[in-house]
């Protein structure tokens, strides 16, 4: 059988990649080697609003990325004006096979 270097560095850099990218918004999340999904806030002084907005963004294998993860993407896609909160989710899939970031918004 031949030796696969192509396997092998590939095995490498995504592990090496999985281990860079627990880093979140703000600082470092919890994150998981097989599976994770956790949720932040930033703190706005205000109250949380009645309508609500998410972007999101995504990437494979830390290769292909695609999306918009802003706060001015959320609101518009939740026809926000005025926001008042503003919360993250991350989940990540097998440290970095599959990642997506989303933003929340809350406001009027």
């Amino acid at each position: 059988m031949k030796f696969n270097y192509f396997a092998v560095l590939a095995i490498a850099m995504g592990f090496a990649v999985a281990c860079s990218s627990m880093m979140g918004v703000g600082g470092p999340d919890v994150g998981g080697s097989i599976f994770g999904r956790v949720a932040r806030s930033e703190s706005i002084p205000g109250t949380i609003g009645s309508k609500e907005g998410k972007s999101c963004q995504s990437a494979v294998l830390a290769l292909f990325a695609s999306g918009d993860a802003s706060v001015e993407g959320a609101a518009k896609a939740g026809g926000i004006s005025r926001v008042s909160s503003v919360s993250f989710e991350r989940t990540n899939v097998l440290g970095s096979v599959y990642l997506a970031n989303c933003t929340l918004v809350t406001g009027e």
